[in-house]
């Protein structure tokens, strides 16, 4: 792998290689890049998924520049909500503040001490508190100009230090993709304009963050804070113009009530069938959109004419940024109104911060996220993009090129200049540490889902007592996850039950379920592929349901462009996914265990066309759906573990 990345850079080539989990990845691509910036010192950014990564790559970089002895700089680009504002903290920690509670007086002395980011101190910073002392949209001119603290301050270093850099700068895939696009675009970017290499790890989800990076929203209250924002720069505000805004005004609340309404019913028809809703349909959008258009364009033209009458006039306050905004979300009016004409992709999304209309968000992205990839990520022929994850191939091709069709066609990614590589396979053991054991007689998942819950969970308990809790069980639904950690709760089980919490308290569920051996962990999401527990504590993974995607207006659109919605667009999505939760079990070449798939569409008796696909893109070959040889298995391995082996 890592020669082939060689051969990328010399040639000027994109690299685009799937490498199975212990295969090294991260050495086979940093050797090289090290290399590259020794000869060239030229800036090289790496850009991953989560923070864990980041930080995992940051020691792996140093502990390969120690062998080659060679040190080059490294810069961790997290986002700017990580790290402390000063400026903000001394705004929001005043005397009164301090001396309200000894929380914050043990805050106060724990930062004031030391530290740049919320991970430095031992103490817990409340997440409210949080969010007045963070860097909050930041600006280079003004911290330079405004900030008295803007010589010590960390993240205004590190920015500068991202542009001016010719080592490696560790980022997210989120800021990667916004600066590819600043780039492309010719504007001012965020990294160094020098950059000679570009990774991608965990590449699989570069599709989304390109997708997020061009994707907007509109709130009620974002658009009304723009039209009377904007309104403000408007010299004759005479009584017409304020009937101008109260039509406005009243129609945005009709129109939110609309997209609630519709928000409400989808609810009731999920509810129905089990499922959860992330993306809303927009079904109906009304008349009342275009009449809405008309008076904020209005709006706009008034208070952009009369913004160019007193430029100069130092005494009156500038609006021209609430005038832009107000012009972005006309164009937005403007898209919508177009409906199935249109170029963009919308849907509804809940703010659960919010009640009522005002939690009501209202999104659009470009359909051709796939040449916009292609156009940002790939359209520099000077600039060698190198791809890679465990996760990046759905099926088993002979012509292995063809596995890699789902992730070309959704990145756009240019094969005719690229190094599509033969996927590496995992060294790891899995004939011999690893078992999948799968049903034949489980009730149809959707189609009979209270008969599959009521059964599975019988199954589940089964399976539980076969390896003695030390279990993940991954859901496609929180209310599957609910339902079957409401009823496990009930049955008086010898392991503690566990289930996934919200972003604040998934650290701490994952330590308890590390620490307790024989604790079971009920788990949705993120946690499909979020997680690294090695060890005995994770010796069983559970799949409740196959992973397909929930059909919603991106997976639509992507049925719409293809011949066979099924097999060229859901199956794909579930079997990377698929292969993601299964791959929690062996996270070291230790590691031993079985996986478990309580849906029996993968069994003998199904008739799903995918089933093959499913079984050949496994990296577990060995399968049973006797339920007494998967526990005779798990026995052997237990004594293996006891002897050492």
């Amino acid at each position: 792998m890592s020669c082939e990345i060689v051969d990328g850079i010399r040639e000027n080539k994109h690299v685009l290689v799937e490498a199975g989990v212990g295969i090294g990845k991260s050495f086979a691509y940093i050797v090289p890049i090290l290399y590259y910036s020794k000869i060239y010192h030229r800036p090289v950014v790496i850009a991953t998924s989560t923070i864990a990564l980041q930080e995992q790559l940051t020691h792996d970089i140093e502990k390969i520049m120690d062998m080659l002895n060679y040190e080059v700089e490294v810069l961790v680009a997290k986002g700017q909500n990580h790290f402390l504002c000063k400026k903000r903290f001394d705004d929001c920690f005043t005397k009164e503040f301090i001396e309200e509670s000894v929380e914050h007086q043990i805050i106060n002395d724990a930062i004031c001490k030391f530290g740049y980011e919320k991970a430095d101190w031992n103490v817990a910073v409340p997440n409210e508190i949080w969010n007045q002392i963070n860097v909050k949209e930041y600006k280079a001119q003004f911290c330079k100009d405004k900030c008295s603290y803007c010589g010590c301050c960390y993240y205004y270093n590190l920015r500068q230090k991202m542009m001016s850099t010719h080592g490696i700068i560790v980022c997210n895939q989120d800021l990667l993709a916004v600066n590819m696009h600043k780039k492309a675009n010719y504007r001012r970017q965020l990294m160094s304009e020098d950059i000679g290499i570009v990774v991608v790890d965990e590449a699989h989800n570069l599709e989304s963050k390109v997708r997020s990076s061009v994707t907007s929203c509109i709130s009620l209250k974002q658009l009304k804070d723009a039209m009377y924002g904007a309104g403000k720069a408007v010299d004759s505000f005479d009584s017409a113009f304020t009937k101008e805004l109260e039509k406005a005004d009243y129609l945005i609340d009709e129109i939110f009530k609309l997209l609630l309404k519709q928000m409400n019913e989808q609810d009731k028809e999920a509810e129905k069938n089990g499922q959860d809703i992330d993306r809303y349909y927009v079904r109906n959008i009304g008349i009342n959109f275009e009449k809405l258009r008309k008076i904020l364009n209005d709006i706009r033209l008034k208070a952009s004419m009369s913004f160019g009458d007193f430029i100069g006039d130092r005494s009156r306050k500038s609006y021209d940024e609430e005038v832009e905004q107000l012009e972005d979300y006309v164009a937005f009016l403007e898209s919508i109104i177009k409906w199935k004409n249109s170029e963009d992709i919308f849907w509804l999304e809940r703010d659960r911060g919010n009640r009522g209309i005002k939690g009501v968000r209202l999104y659009k992205c470009p359909k051709a996220v796939d040449k916009i990839t292609r156009r940002i990520m790939f359209g520099d022929s000077g600039l060698p993009v190198i791809l890679t994850s465990a996760t990046i191939t759905s099926g088993k091709n002979e012509d292995y090129i063809k596995n890699y069709t789902y992730f070309i066609n959704n990145t756009g990614f240019q094969t005719e200049r690229s190094l599509v590589c033969e996927p590496k396979i995992s060294p790891f053991n899995y004939d011999e540490h690893a078992k999948i054991y799968y049903t034949e007689h489980m009730p149809h998942p959707t189609r009979e889902r209270e008969k599959f819950i009521e059964e599975g969970i019988q199954e589940i308990i089964k399976l539980l007592q076969i390896s003695n809790g030390k279990s993940l069980i991954l859901f496609t639904a929180k209310t599957d996850m609910q339902a079957v950690y409401d009823k496990l709760q009930k049955e008086n089980l010898p392991f503690k039950i566990l289930m996934q919490q919200g972003n604040a308290k998934q650290a701490e569920t994952l330590e308890m379920f590390r620490n307790d051996t024989n604790s079971v962990l009920l788990g949705t999401g993120s946690y499909w592929e979020g997680i690294n527990i090695e060890g005995v504590s994770l010796s069983h993974v559970i799949i409740f349901k196959l992973p397909f995607p929930v059909r919603g207006p991106i997976i639509d659109y992507k049925y719409e462009q293809s011949k066979d919605g099924l097999m060229e667009v859901s199956v794909p999505e579930m079997v990377i996914k698929l292969k993601q939760g299964i791959g929690r079990l062996i996270r070291s070449e230790n590691d031993k265990g079985i996986v478990s798939i309580i849906d029996s569409r993968v069994g003998e008796r199904s008739k799903a066309p995918y089933k093959q696909i499913i079984w050949e893109s496994l990296p577990i070959k060995s399968k049973t759906n006797k339920i007494e040889e998967i526990a005779a298995f798990y026995s052997q391995i237990v004594e293996q573990q006891k002897e050492g082996k």
